[in-house]
């Protein structure tokens, strides 16, 4: 005897609820994990991105110069190693010498403005909570000493990041069939796929971002220099490190620069803003389109969510890591979801 059509759309149904309450539940167990275990699930995730940009660059240069991608991956390591180093070593002193400068151009400065409108309404709004040069010396200790700890956390844990990232990166398909094979069997060639893909958007939204980051302190580097404010290699590099953290690291580092403008006249304090929004801008109308032109898009509103959902969570290194994590979600959900349990047909199309 038949099935009739309402029992096979019944059993179809049934079992779309089935899978639909499997994925809620793997879902509701991985957030579990990672809220128990958020130190260590950020530090991995720090190591996959690293490993990423590792492997993704040793693979094109590899395919391009017809070497071995193994040859290649040591070279990288040794490259980058040497450029960190010889950065260390011939920029290193000077850095420092700016930054120490900087550090007390900039409490100067606040010193400055506190007492000439710490009287003001909106000055006593911005400086109530203020306190002399020493706490406030002692403040910024703290705040850095927390910030190192929860984003490094100890020597030990940079050691071990690397290392990690390493591995990761040596022998990426071992860790890959690992993980899939956590899956069921039915849903193990959709987990592969969506694992290459978010390692795929991860690989090139690491590539744009250390372009922009380059692409900004260079750019704010010179303009400052050619405008004459002290300290512009020191501030070049804050510009650039700041610009791993999308919105709120142009904010942080247009601030000190400001108040080093400040120290020569308020008309170089705008001069200051508008090269950073040039630099700005230059970034985000010309640089990143070109080079994450195969990421997933991340809507403005989503990262600036995530990174104030993250940072609310998990510290300064969840600001920091919001963006990309942002994006890994984005095409999981996608590829996983939309894909594999709603099987919308535009995205089965493009996994073909």
């Amino acid at each position: 005897m038949l099935d009739s059509p309402g029992a096979e759309r019944a059993a179809d149904e049934t079992f779309n609820l089935a899978t639909t309450l499997q994925i809620v539940a793997v879902v509701a167990g991985l957030v579990l994990l990672v809220w128990l275990l958020s130190d260590i699930v950020l530090l991995i995730f720090m190591a996959v991105l690293v490993a990423v940009i590792l492997r993704g660059s040793s693979g094109w240069a590899a395919r391009h110069a017809h070497v071995p991608e193994g040859v290649m991956l040591a070279l990288v390591c040794l490259l980058t190693a040497a450029a960190a180093l010889g950065f260390c070593y011939y920029i290193g002193p000077k850095l420092a010498s700016e930054s120490q400068d900087l550090y007390k151009q900039m409490h100067g400065q606040i010193d400055h403005l506190r007492a000439n409108y710490g009287d003001t309404a909106w000055g006593k709004a911005i400086f109530q909570d203020s306190s002399p040069a020493a706490a406030v010396q002692n403040h910024v200790v703290v705040y850095a000493r927390s910030v190192a700890t929860s984003t490094i956390g100890s020597l030990a844990s940079a050691f071990i990041l690397l290392v990690t990232a390493l591995y990761f990166a040596i022998a990426p398909g071992l860790y890959v069939r690992g993980l899939v094979m956590l899956f069921p069997l039915p849903w193990r060639p959709r987990a592969h796929h969506v694992l290459q893909r978010i390692g795929s958007t991860l690989r090139w939204w690491s590539l744009g971002q250390l372009i922009d980051m380059i692409v900004v302190g260079v750019l704010t580097g010179v303009g400052l220099a050619i405008l004459g404010v002290p300290l512009a290699l020191a501030l070049g590099v804050l510009a650039g490190l700041f610009t791993f953290v999308p919105y709120f690291g142009a904010i942080a580092a247009a601030l000190p620069a400001m108040l080093v403008g400040l120290t020569i006249s308020w008309q170089t304090a705008l001069w200051v803003l508008a090269i950073f929004l040039i630099c700005h801008s230059i970034e985000g109308y010309l640089v990143s389109p070109l080079v994450q032109h195969r990421t997933v898009h991340l809507p403005p509103a989503l990262s600036i969510l995530s990174m104030t959902i993250l940072g609310a969570i998990f510290g300064p290194l969840g600001v920091i890591l919001g963006t990309p994590v942002a994006a890994a979600a984005m095409v999981a959900v996608r590829e996983a979801y939309v894909g594999g349990v709603l099987r919308d047909p535009q995205v089965l199309e493009e996994t073909r």
